[in-house]
């Protein structure tokens, strides 16, 4: 399921923003990006995700800045890299019997010579707190999207079983007719062939007998009854999408095994609708956690 989420905290002259967004996605992935001077605490913000969410791809999203009343001094000069570069490039001066001066340019490209002081002076543990805080906040108010949206899938899923157990119950109360369908027919086609035989015939009889028993739909129609009976009830509980995919699998079997056996060309059509609904079914569990 999708979700967004954001929240706000601020301490010690930081103001933080977390956002939260997800996709759909069988197992969980998270992706967080944090500020420079913050990135120690990827694992503490991968800790509480994974407290709330179980599933799906979930992008984390922290930034920083300091508050107008709290600003400190940015990016300068460290005294003690710019001596030492000075020294050695004199020396390399020298040695190379190079004329051209040395800039203040040049000194300034040397790795070290400026720092962040901000960022040096970031206490990880102050931070913590109101990142915490907003991370919650974030992750709640992306929850409640989320159990918008299952409670919508939810709803639409029920529909879907709805209708599979109206179809189921029209087959049940089809199998009776089979037998006298195929009874009908049988006796039909040996009219057209000019082949004279009484309705008692036990040729007749062996036929229509072998047929019942090669045609009984009574077990597969009872399977599909439970099988609906424990969608309903997953359906109510959490973290159960793998089960009812397991058994969207099976009532596909099922109505596949009875329209092979019952041979008939109106549960043939219920079936095809049927087979087109668990279609559906397994498509809106992929989104479901």
């Amino acid at each position: 399921m999708s979700g967004f989420g954001s929240g706000k905290g601020e301490a010690e002259g930081y103001r933080y923003l977390v956002e939260c967004n997800s996709v759909n996605r069988k197992g969980l992935e998270i992706v967080i990006v944090l500020p420079r001077g913050l990135t120690s605490l990827e694992p503490r913000v991968r800790e509480e995700v994974q407290k709330k969410i179980y599933r799906g791809r979930i992008h984390v999203a922290i930034t920083s800045e300091q508050t107008t009343s709290a600003t400190k001094t940015g990016s300068i000069l460290d005294p003690t890299v710019v001596k030492k570069a000075l020294k050695e490039l004199e020396h390399l001066q020298k040695s190379l019997h190079i004329s051209a001066p040395i800039t203040l340019e040049t000194l300034l490209l040397v790795p070290g010579v400026l720092r962040n002081e901000a960022l040096e002076e970031i206490d990880l543990e102050a931070a913590w707190k109101p990142i915490q805080k907003a991370l919650k906040k974030a992750l709640e108010s992306h929850q409640l999207i989320r159990a918008r949206e299952g409670k919508n899938l939810v709803a639409d899923l029920e529909k879907h079983i709805l209708l599979l157990s109206k179809i189921t119950k029209k087959i049940q109360t089809r199998v009776p007719t089979l037998f006298v369908n195929r009874r009908n027919q049988l006796l039909a086609r040996l009219a057209e062939l000019s082949v004279p035989i009484s309705p008692d015939d036990p040729s007749l009889l062996r036929e229509l007998i072998f047929f019942s028993e090669r045609s009984d739909i009574n077990e597969e129609v009872i399977r599909l009854q439970s099988h609906l009976v424990q969608c309903r009830e997953l359906l109510t509980k959490r973290g159960e999408a793998r089960t009812l995919d397991y058994l969207a699998q099976e009532m596909f079997r099922e109505f596949n095994t009875l329209a092979n056996k019952a041979n008939d060309a109106e549960i043939s059509r219920w079936v095809v609708q049927s087979k087109s609904e668990i279609d559906k079914i397994r498509e809106q569990l992929a989104n479901l956690e």
